[in-house]
């Protein structure tokens, strides 16, 4: 409808220009003084100024409805499918190589025992942010592709190309993860395609989430400066965040190139407050969060939500969110109580001072109470974390109720993931 009203809009305003300004003003004064009762050039003159100030207005009037119309946005068809690709923050996917390297002093082998199970070491019902995302969305947690049979009908509603590993861990240094993922999600997308009914309909519709980094600071955070710089001799600890945000941000290109129309990206928290960093750091730290990891950090996700602003004017007709999960996780480090919350340095899950000497092997080494601690193991926020940051990304800051007790605004821009998938916020609480 919108689109109707243009043409007519251009003709109005043509239409009042000529008759503003191609008219000879000597003619008009002439043809308005012609009448029964004699009029003076003066009061023709008084005539003509009032009908165009009255055209004038009609003009402005005009301009600013159909200027406001020009500028709201199509509303946005419900998100059918949910897609995740990303590291271990995606998902509680566990097993004895993507563990040793990263939670334990020891390189010893794992219990065969130990080394299955899609939330090994986890509750059982623990859910990461896509799993609370997707319950938002109306919608199943996306299975991993692990579990996929290769049919698309198991894949329409959405798949977890992530979730950890080892080969996660290991490859992501090179970006190959990354890569790998996008891959297989172009792939899926293909294959989903050729049975879509209609042209482009299914590929707006989906939803994709994409949550890159978390795993590869940590790894460099573990291995000490020096040696973190030695891993990385072109760039460095600090040119990783380029490096990194670069691989991400041409990750949302590609996927657009596969006919993506709805991205966010979650930023890296805050791991210089997670267990195992700050109890590497015990002898040098006042007791707070490591600061230097976290600058680090920090530097990545505005290097990131930089490189997502400038690829925005690029992809034509796509929404391309930035969700700052950095803000989110110190809004509940830094106000525990608000939200229920105790334990902002131990964690959970673990052996040793914060838990963190040990990582998490056992389910007999979790705490009584995990929905009292900010962190379950070394580097993992809890499920009650991990819900706060799903809800602020969900929601706006312009939402009813959607800031919470400690008025904690949204962490996602330029809308919300709720405009995102499409969703309508409930009716504000008379």
């Amino acid at each position: 409808m919108l689109r109707d009203t243009l043409p007519l809009r251009a003709h109005l305003e043509k239409d009042f220009w000529l008759r503003a300004f191609d008219r000879d003003p000597l003619v008009s004064w002439q043809h308005h003084s012609i009448s029964t009762s004699p009029r003076t050039p003066a009061t023709g003159s008084r005539h003509n100024t009032a009908r165009m100030a009255l055209l004038l207005l009609l003009f402005v009037l005009l301009r600013f409805t159909t200027g406001a119309g020009a500028g709201a946005e199509p509303p946005r068809s419900p998100a059918t499918a949910l897609f995740v690709l990303g590291d271990s923050t995606v998902g509680c996917a566990a097993t004895a190589s993507s563990i040793l390297p990263l939670n334990l002093t020891t390189t010893a082998a794992l219990p065969s025992s130990l080394s299955g199970g899609p939330c090994l070491f986890f509750p059982a019902a623990r859910r990461r942010i896509p799993d609370l995302l997707s319950a938002r969305m109306g919608l199943p947690s996306p299975p991993p592709i692990s579990a996929l049979n290769g049919t698309s009908s198991e894949a329409a509603r959405g798949v977890n190309f992530g979730g950890g590993g080892g080969q996660l861990f290991s490859s992501v240094f090179r970006m190959g993860a990354v890569g790998q993922q996008v891959r297989l999600a172009s792939e899926t997308l293909q294959l989903l395609h050729l049975e879509a009914s209609g042209p482009g309909e299914w590929e707006s519709s989906a939803v994709f989430v994409l949550s890159f980094g978390a795993d590869a600071y940590a790894r460099l955070l573990a291995r000490g400066p020096a040696e973190a710089d030695a891993a990385a001799p072109k760039h460095g600890r600090r040119g990783f965040a380029r490096l990194l945000a670069d691989r991400v941000a041409r990750a949302v290109s590609e996927l657009y190139e596969a006919g993506v129309r709805r991205v966010a990206v979650m930023g890296v928290p805050p791991l210089g407050c997670a267990p195992r960093v700050m109890w590497e750091r015990i002898p040098t730290r006042d007791g707070g969060c490591v600061e230097e990891a976290n600058e680090l950090i920090e530097a990545y996700n505005a290097k990131l939500a930089a490189r997502l602003d400038d690829l925005r004017p690029q992809l034509a007709g796509a929404d391309i969110v930035f969700c700052d999960v950095y803000k989110g996780m110190m809004e509940i480090i830094s106000n525990p109580s608000t939200y229920g919350l105790e334990e902002t340095m131990e964690a959970c899950c673990g052996l040793g001072p914060l838990r963190a000497t040990v990582g998490c092997v056992s389910k007999e080494m979790a705490c009584a109470t995990p929905e009292r601690h900010v962190w379950w193991d070394l580097y993992s926020p809890t499920e009650a974390a991990d819900a706060l940051v799903a809800n602020w990304s969900w929601t706006s800051s312009s939402d009813s109720g959607a800031a919470g007790a400690a008025g904690a605004t949204s962490i996602c821009g330029p809308i919300s993931l709720q405009q995102l998938a499409g969703r309508s916020p409930p009716p504000a609480e008379v």
